[in-house]
C-alpha cells in the first residue's frame, strides 16, 4: 500500500475498487482508512477474503471476471490493482479495461512485473512444471519449502551491496526490503507470494514504453511510473 502514496484520510469514506485481491492482505489495509472497499477476484480467493475481512462494514466482495465486472462505469473514486495484471491473459486489454470504472479524476495505482528484470528470475526455471501442480497441492509444498528456505533468503538479502542480488537465487518471497521483522509476518506473506509466483497459468511482465503508451492512449494525467526491484508500479489520475 506504500507504493500507492495514498493516505488514510484520502480514502475515508471513497469508494476503492480493488482488482484481484486474492486472500485479503491489502483489503485490510484499504478497509481500515475507512473507505467503502470493493474487492473483486475472478477466484474463491474471495472466500479466504472473507474469513480475513469480513467483519468490516463497508467492505463488499465480489467474484467475478476482470472482463465483466458487475459495477456500473465511472462509479469508484480509487482503483488499486496490484500483483495482478501480468497474470492475465492480455494485460493490455486488462489494463485499459480497469479504468472504465474509474472516476474522472479519480486516482489509481497498478503494477505489473518489469520486463527485463522478471525474466532472469529463478521461478522462471520451476513454472512450467509448478503451474500445472493443483493449486491446493502446490499451496501445502511452498508451506513446507518456505521455512526452510526463508532464513537462507534473509541471510543472503544482509550481504552488504550484493544482497538482493544474492537473495534473488531462491527461489523464496523475501519482505526484508518491505521493513518486516515479526518473523510470522514474513513467513505467512512469503508464503502468499511463494505461491503467487508459482502457479499462475500467465505471467507476462511489461516494458515502460509499453505502460508508457497505454497511458498516453486512455488520457490518463500526473502519470508515474517508477520500478521498484522487479515491480513497476503505475500512479496517477484519470
Amino acid at each position: 500500500m506504500n507504493a500507492s502514496g495514498w493516505s488514510a484520510a484520502e480514502l475515508a469514506g471513497k469508494a476503492v475498487l480493488e482488482c484481484g485481491s486474492g486472500a485479503g492482505r491489502f483489503t485490510e489495509v484499504l478497509c481500515e482508512t475507512g473507505a467503502q472497499v470493493t474487492s473483486v477476484d475472478i477466484s474463491s480467493a474471495v472466500h479466504a477474503n472473507a474469513a480475513s475481512n469480513g467483519h468490516f462494514p463497508r467492505l463488499r466482495l465480489v467474484q467475478a471476471s476482470i472482463y465483466a465486472l458487475p459495477f456500473p462505469e465511472e462509479s469508484f473514486d480509487f482503483l488499486f490493482c496490484c500483483g495482478v495484471i501480468q497474470h492475465t491473459p492480455d494485460v493490455e486489454k486488462t489494463f485499459k479495461t480497469l479504468f472504465r470504472y474509474l472516476r474522472p479524476g479519480g486516482r489509481f495505482c497498478i503494477d505489473v512485473y518489469a520486463a527485463i528484470v522478471a525474466y532472469p528470475h529463478p521461478r522462471q526455471l520451476l513454472r512450467p512444471i509448478t503451474k500445472h501442480v493443483p493449486p491446493a497441492k502446490l499451496y501445502a509444498l511452498v508451506e513446507k519449502a518456505v521455512p526452510k528456505l526463508l532464513p537462507l533468503s534473509m541471510k543472503l538479502s544482509a550481504v552488504p551491496w550484493a544482497g538482493q542480488c544474492l537473495a534473488r537465487l531462491i527461489p523464496v518471497a523475501n519482505h526484508r526490503y518491505l521493513g518486516v521483522t515479526d518473523r510470522e509476518t514474513a513467513r505467512s506473506w512469503s508464503v502468499l507470494d511463494t505461491f503467487d509466483w508459482l502457479s499462475p497459468r500467465y505471467e507476462k511482465p511489461q516494458t515502460r514504453r509499453r505502460l508508457e503508451r497505454w497511458t498516453q492512449e486512455l488520457g490518463l494525467r500526473e502519470v508515474s511510473i517508477e520500478r521498484h526491484r522487479g515491480l513497476y508500479v503505475i500512479r496517477g489520475v484519470k
